[in-house]
């Protein structure tokens, strides 16, 4: 008698962006329990050589980085890596979203979660960004 099938799991490789260590990791905890494997790097320098070499399904992206912003690393990946230009979630603080780097984001067309953000809403914007 034939057996049902398992239903496939996919993970996702997700590229964590992030110069807050402790976010960072917990960012990255959280993923691993939404089914995802992460790379963490702390500016957009390390995050493009991490692209070069590795393949990546999102990049969950701090907009404020030293050496290179989120806005220079969306632009690069958009670039070089045109296929992940819609796979970004920009997180930032508040200030962010009032002042020119809000206007860039929403031009994206990728989310924007504001700092201080509860982990719900990350798992949303999450599932939402696997889901476009």
């Amino acid at each position: 008698m034939g057996e049902n099938p398992r239903p496939q799991q996919f993970m996702y490789r997700v590229l964590v962006v992030e110069d807050d260590y402790e976010l960072a990791d917990l960012l990255s905890e959280v993923l691993t329990y939404e089914n995802c494997t992460c790379e963490v790097v702390s500016n957009g320098m390390e995050a493009i050589e991490k692209l070069r070499g590795e393949d990546f399904d999102a990049i969950v992206c701090d907009l404020i980085l030293p050496r290179m912003d989120g806005e220079a690393l969306y632009k690069e990946v958009e670039r070089v890596f045109p296929y992940l230009a819609n796979k970004f979630l920009f997180v930032g603080p508040t200030a962010a979203s009032r002042g020119g780097l809000g206007d860039f984001v929403y031009q994206t067309g990728n989310a924007l979660l504001e700092k201080p953000f509860e982990m719900d809403a990350f798992r949303a914007a999450i599932a939402e960004l696997f889901n476009r």
